[in-house]
């Protein structure tokens, strides 16, 4: 099984005093599976850990684990990968907003890359229609 983590379940694992720490931990068994991110997702953990936390040797503990444990998807290497990305943006944003850019990302990598699951306590997943979200305990 292939799962595409998001960046809020990344977060909230490291960062100790994020309101979905204890949640995160307790479903961290998520990670024994064949786990991706993006390089967006890479740099988005990173910059918001450093933002919310001042604390570099954390900052450099969470890109290490993801660096070693998790498998990074290059979307570059995706054919129309930005256009495809701007179509799912569409999709869900035409009546009002709903779906961020970076979460439409995902979206275009679960699919391109046949991925089982995408893990995220971000609500606006369960909009979307073409992928399978995790169920936490």
């Amino acid at each position: 099984m292939m799962i595409l983590l998001d960046s809020s379940f990344l977060i909230a694992i490291f960062r100790k005093n994020d309101s979905l720490h204890q949640r995160a931990v307790e479903n961290i068994d998520v990670l024994k599976n064949d786990c991706c991110i993006s390089n967006g997702i890479l740099s988005e953990v990173i910059t918001v850990l450093a933002q919310k936390t001042k604390d570099i040797e954390l900052v450099r503990l969470a890109y290490n684990y993801m660096k070693d444990n998790l498998t990074i998807i290059d979307e570059s290497n995706i054919e129309m990968y930005n256009d495809n990305v701007f179509a799912i943006f569409e999709k869900y944003n035409r009546e009002k907003f709903r779906l961020g850019f970076t979460d439409c990302c995902q979206v275009v990598i679960y699919e391109d890359c046949y991925l089982d699951y995408v893990v995220s306590f971000d609500e606006e997943f369960k909009l979307i229609e073409e992928i399978k979200l995790w169920e936490f305990k």
